[in-house]
């Protein structure tokens, strides 16, 4: 289940994610990048990532990466998924540093991330559970909250209207400024490349296409639509991403979100 946040925190917050897992049985879970990163309250059994476990409350930055997540028995997930320069608008930190790390959530955010994680942990429905994410977030914004780049939220903006299909020549033409400069304000605001991001978005917008098609979707044409040279183009590129081609994707994985599988 997905649900937004409250107008207070939808310019941090991207949306909330309530994912159970079931089965008392080893999982497989392919997890990569959305061009976001979050935060991940466990209530089942411990996760493990790379063989080591996760801890049950934890902020993850942005994924280069993909990954494989074990799940052992049935668990609970709600995830807090941020926009992709939702961190470092709330902490003013350089996303860069967290690129492909794990971090407790107390680690991050002292003493306001425990508590919100003891709430979390005491609350017994999912509706007050969502009320004190939201009490503490807004909390936290009120007291850190940073405005962000005006050139980074432009570039946002271009790539998300046309959908990851702009070359960097073409962003930066029309943005006004010189792909360096770009570059340089993504990985402080994002932790991606602008070109990294680009592709995420892309890759993404093809995947929703194909969700909601009614009707077996030809390859050649989807990957044309959504911006690629030709069919092969679309393979690479989603394969770099997800770590699958297309037709394991949807034929051999269960999507508990976008960028979340079963396999």
């Amino acid at each position: 289940m997905q649900l937004p946040p409250s107008i207070e925190l939808s310019g941090i917050i991207r949306h909330y994610l309530f994912l159970n897992i079931a089965g008392n049985y080893n999982r497989k879970l392919r997890l990569f990048s959305d061009g976001s990163s979050g935060i991940v309250f466990n209530s089942g059994p411990t996760l493990f990532l790379d063989s080591l476990p996760l801890p049950a409350a934890f902020c993850y930055g942005q994924i280069t990466e993909y990954k494989e997540i074990f799940c052992q028995g049935p668990a609970q997930l709600i995830i807090i998924v941020f926009h992709p320069h939702g961190l470092n608008r709330l902490l003013n930190i350089p996303a860069s540093e967290l690129i492909d790390k794990v971090i407790p959530l107390a680690d991050l955010f002292d003493d306001v991330g425990l508590a919100l994680q003891r709430a979390i942990a005491a609350a017994d429905s999912l509706p007050v559970k969502l009320d004190h994410i939201e009490f503490y977030f807004r909390k936290m914004v009120s007291n850190h909250r940073f405005a962000g780049d005006p050139l980074v939220n432009t570039a946002l903006n271009l790539i998300q209207r046309n959908r990851g299909a702009l070359s960097i020549q073409q962003l930066t033409g029309i943005i006004g400024c010189n792909s360096r400069q770009l570059e340089r304000k993504f990985n402080t605001a994002i932790g991606l490349s602008p070109k990294q991001y680009c592709n995420i978005v892309r890759t993404l917008g093809f995947v929703k296409s194909l969700q909601g098609a009614t009707s077996k979707p030809n390859l050649t044409r989807c990957a044309y639509d959504s911006g690629y040279y030709d069919q092969a183009h679309l393979i690479r590129e989603f394969r770099k991403i997800t770590g699958l081609t297309p037709s394991q994707y949807f034929r051999h994985s269960e999507p508990l979100a976008v960028n979340l599988l079963r396999l």
